[in-house]
C-alpha cells in the first residue's frame, strides 16, 4: 500500500496544474485527483470507535480531510491560515483542493470558498486539528465577519490515536515521521514545516509564486497522508493482535485499558511481556517494555482481586529480573495483607532493599518492623493492600 501511495503522490506532483501567474489579488486554487485506496470505504466500526469516533455511523463520503499552512503557531489574531487544503472521497478518486492567499486581502474569498466546501460534509478528519487548525479557522471566520458561515463539525483527529499507538517506539509522531516509519513512504525533498511561514512571507515581498510550489506540495502530501493514516489506524485498532513490535503491542494494550477494554488489553500485555531471543536487538529494546507489560498485568489482577494471578505475575517478573525492586515490594504486600504469610512477606521486603526501584528506606523500615512484630506475636489479622 505504501509503494502505491508513493506513486500516487508522484502522480499528483506531475499532474497538478501549474500555479497561475501573479495578476493582482485573488486566490490561487489547485485541484488534484488521484486513485483512492478502496479500503477507505470499509473502515471497521470497532477501529473507528477505538481511535475516537463518537459520532453516528461513519460515512467516508461525508468526511472532509483538512490541513492548514499558517503564518505562525499561535492562536493570536495575527496568525492567518494562508493555505487551506481539503480532501474528500469521490468514487474511486481522492480529490484534493487547495486554497491559497495571494495577499491578506484575499482572506474573505478563502473563507467563503472553504465554508461552501464544508457545507457539503458532516465531519472533518485532521492531524492536531482539534486543538489547532479548527479553532484557528473558527477565529478567522470571526475576524472576517463571517462567523455565521462557520459550521461546527465532528472532528476525527488522528494525532491522539497515533501517539497512543507509536509514541513509545518513535518518540516523535510528526506526520512526516509516521510516513517514513509506519507507512513506509518517506518524504523526498520536502519543505520542513518550520520553513513554511518564511517562504510565504518572502512571496508576499517578491510576488514570486514559484516560492509557493514547495508549500503546495507539502500541504498536498499532508492531506493524502491523512487518508492513508486513517486506514492504518483503523486496521491496527480493529485487529491489534496483528501488531508485531513489542512496543506497539504494549502501547495498544495501554490504549485499550484506558478505554475499559480489559480483556484485549490483558492479552496484549501478555504477548508484549514475552522475552525476545537473547542477543537480538528486539531483546535489548524490549526488556524494559516486557517489565512494564507484566506490571500492568499485575495491576489488572489486583484490580479484579485475582491475588493468585497477581502473585504469579510478580514471581515471573522476579525470575526475569523485570522491575525486581517493585516486584519484591508488591509481593511483600500480597503475602502480608492477602495471604497472611508474614515470613514470606518479610523475605520479599528485605529483598527489595537490594534494588534501586525497591521500597523507599523509611517505608521499608516500618514494614520490616511491623512484620517482625507480627511474626513474634503470631498475629493473623487480615489486612488490606
Amino acid at each position: 500500500m505504501a509503494s502505491g501511495l508513493r506513486a500516487k503522490l508522484n502522480m499528483m506532483k506531475s499532474t497538478a496544474p501549474a500555479a497561475p501567474q501573479r495578476r493582482g489579488g485573488g486566490l490561487i486554487c489547485h485541484v488534484s485527483r488521484v486513485p483512492l485506496d478502496a479500503a477507505i470505504y470499509a473502515l471497521p466500526a470497532v477501529g473507528l470507535r477505538r481511535i475516537g469516533w463518537t459520532g453516528p455511523r461513519f460515512d467516508i463520503r461525508r468526511c472532509l480531510f483538512l490541513d492548514t499552512e499558517t503564518t505562525g503557531l499561535s492562536h493570536g489574531a495575527g496568525t492567518v491560515a494562508f493555505l487551506v487544503g481539503v480532501g474528500f472521497a469521490d468514487g474511486e478518486e481522492f480529490v484534493i483542493e487547495q486554497y491559497m492567499l495571494r495577499e491578506y486581502a484575499d482572506e474573505p474569498e478563502l473563507i467563503d470558498r472553504l465554508s461552501r466546501r464544508m457545507a457539503d460534509f458532516d465531519c472533518v478528519c485532521t492531524f492536531n486539528g482539534k486543538t489547532f487548525d479548527m479553532p484557528l479557522l473558527e477565529a478567522r471566520f470571526t475576524m472576517c465577519r463571517m462567523r455565521d458561515r462557520w459550521r461546527d463539525m465532528d472532528n476525527l483527529d488522528l494525532l491522539t490515536p497515533a501517539r497512543r499507538a507509536w509514541k513509545l517506539r518513535l518518540g516523535s509522531c510528526r506526520l512526516a515521521n509516521l510516513e517514513a516509519e509506519i507507512l513506509g513512504m518517506p518524504r523526498e525533498d520536502d519543505l520542513p514545516g518550520s520553513e513554511v511561514p518564511a517562504r510565504f512571507f518572502e512571496f508576499l515581498k517578491t510576488g514570486d509564486e514559484a516560492l509557493l510550489d514547495d508549500i503546495v506540495d507539502h500541504n498536498r502530501q499532508d492531506i493524502a497522508t491523512l487518508a492513508t493514516l486513517l486506514i492504518k489506524l483503523c486496521e491496527i485498532n480493529d485487529r491489534p493482535e496483528t501488531l508485531t513490535d513489542q512496543r506497539d503491542q504494549f502501547s495498544m494494550g495501554m490504549a485499550l485499558e484506558r478505554q475499559g477494554e480489559l480483556g484485549p488489553a490483558r492479552e496484549l500485555y501478555r504477548v508484549s511481556a514475552i522475552p525476545r531471543p537473547a542477543g537480538t536487538l528486539a531483546a535489548l529494546s524490549g526488556e524494559r517494555v516486557a517489565g512494564m507489560a507484566n506490571w500492568r498485568l499485575y495491576l489488572l489482577c489486583r484490580r479484579s482481586q485475582d491475588w493468585e494471578g497477581a502473585r504469579d505475575v510478580l514471581t515471573q517478573m522476579l525470575s526475569r529480573r523485570q522491575m525486581p525492586g517493585s516486584a519484591c515490594t508488591a509481593l511483600a504486600k500480597l503475602y502480608e495483607h492477602r495471604f497472611r504469610d508474614y515470613e514470606r512477606a518479610l523475605e520479599y521486603a528485605l529483598k527489595s532493599e537490594k534494588y534501586p526501584d525497591g521500597e523507599p528506606p523509611e517505608l521499608l523500615e516500618k514494614r520490616v518492623a511491623r512484620l517482625k512484630r507480627r511474626i513474634d506475636e503470631g498475629e493473623t489479622r487480615h489486612g488490606i493492600v
